[in-house]
């Protein structure tokens, strides 16, 4: 029993099956009771029909002819009739003594034969066809019962399987998805309503699936994005020990008065330059901090490149100056970006910079902006080993130590520079050119 009502298809076959079976029984019971009686009556009516043509056909015969046509009628119509003239009666068929023959109707007429003879016509009908109808029904009911029981469950089998099966495939595609097995499709095959719920069934599992590739993807996003940090902040913490290592030394030495620190106007300075190398890492660190963590939707604001381009390079003049290093402005046709515009001018500020910085005496700084939307800075005479362009967006990675500690390089340049265009949806590359280095910024 728990069977049958955890089972759609067991259910629908004997719903089915009973509906048939008692639809079917009803009809025949129907039919047992009606079949006869309607079958009397009509016989009934056409009996009265052909008296009534009879006795008109009698009144220009013969006696003769008459008594013939009399029997006639008896044998077609399941009939007894009298003849009588009060001294002579004839009789024509008789009623049976079985219980199944029994007189439904008398026609009486007065007949006046052609010959002058006066008799009184008594016709009679006998329903003994009707009876043996009923008796048929009724000994044939047990097959007849026999033969409803196996239609009706062919009948409930066939329904069951057309409307049942695919809410059972229905079913199993969707206890696959509850398993978060999204790649299942259930099998459109018609346009009513199971075919628009197979059809919104499969939408929902694309959408699901769409989600869930998303999901996944941000979590993918998260994981790498904690690891970032997590290697980043290892990385402050290599960064930081060695110069307040240094300035510690420094300081303890001078307070101790050991050999040559008792010289403080010598090591002072030292110290305070270690000083000023952990300040501006501390304020770098910050600056990281503070762009990863910002929403720009309410800072955005539009900026002229060409401007922000010339303030950047007006800005560092002198350190170009100082090492005779050339920057030429290419930007022929300005275009209007929108940028958090301190963000971008400090990110400018560094591109442009470490072109400027990274570059030997007497180099040349090539800016443009190619394809009408691809900001290019380009240095010449220093290249960048293709082993270390892979690493180069990295906190605190320098492809040069040497040169970075004598340039004053955190190696946080361009990783800030990388973080401020990711917050504002733009692409970056560095890439080696025949004659130097290229950065490269996709704008919006």
């Amino acid at each position: 029993m728990r069977r049958i009502s955890s089972s759609l298809c067991a259910k629908a076959f004997l719903w089915v099956f009973g509906a048939l079976a008692v639809c079917s029984t009803v009809i025949y019971a129907v039919l047992l009771t009606v079949l006869p009686r309607q079958y009397q009556i009509t016989s009934d009516r056409r009996t009265e029909q052909n008296a009534d043509a009879l006795i008109s056909e009698l009144g220009g015969m013969s006696y003769g002819d008459g008594v013939e046509k009399i029997y006639s009628f008896c044998i077609q119509n399941n009939a007894a009739a009298m003849l009588t003239d009060g001294e002579k009666t004839v009789y024509f068929g008789e009623i049976q003594s079985d219980e199944q023959t029994v007189a439904t109707s008398n026609i009486t007429a007065d007949i006046a034969f052609s010959d002058g003879a006066q008799y009184l016509l008594v016709l009679t009908s006998l329903t003994q066809a009707a009876d043996r109808i009923s008796e048929l029904m009724l000994r044939f009911l047990p097959v007849i019962f026999c033969i409803i029981v196996l239609l009706s469950a062919f009948s409930a089998l066939i329904c069951s399987k057309i409307i049942v099966a695919p809410i059972a495939e229905i079913s199993r595609i969707s206890e696959r998805m509850t398993s978060l097995d999204l790649t299942c499709r259930c099998k459109i095959k018609s346009g009513d309503e199971i075919g628009v719920l197979a059809s919104n069934l499969n939408t929902m599992a694309s959408r699901l699936q769409s989600a869930m590739a998303e999901l996944m993807e941000d979590v993918k996003k998260f994981r790498e994005l904690e690891e970032q940090r997590k290697r980043f902040f290892a990385a402050v913490s290599h960064e930081l020990k060695t110069p307040l290592t240094v300035l510690k030394g420094q300081l303890e030495n001078m307070i101790l008065g050991y050999g040559d620190y008792q010289n403080h106007e010598k090591y002072l300075p030292e110290a305070l330059k270690s000083a000023k190398d952990i300040e501006y890492l501390v304020k770098e660190i910050i600056i990281i901090s503070k762009t990863e963590n910002m929403d720009l939707r309410n800072t955005l604001e539009d900026v002229s490149l060409l401007s922000s381009v010339n303030e950047t390079v007006e800005a560092l003049s002198p350190i170009a100056t100082e090492k005779n290093i050339k920057i030429h402005q290419n930007i022929l046709n300005d275009i209007i970006i929108s940028v958090n515009r301190g963000l971008w001018q400090k990110a400018l500020s560094n591109i442009i910079g470490n072109a400027v910085r990274h570059s030997p005496a007497g180099a040349e700084a090539f800016i443009s902006l190619e394809r009408g939307n691809v900001l290019t800075v380009e240095n010449t005479g220093v290249f960048i080993p293709e082993n270390d362009l892979s690493h180069i967006f990295a906190p605190f990675y320098r492809a040069d130590k040497s040169r970075s500690k004598s340039t004053g390089g955190s190696g946080l340049g361009l990783y800030v520079v990388k973080t401020i265009l990711d917050l504002h949806g733009m692409r970056c590359s560095l890439q080696n050119t025949p004659r130097g280095v290229a950065f490269s910024v996709y704008l919006n």
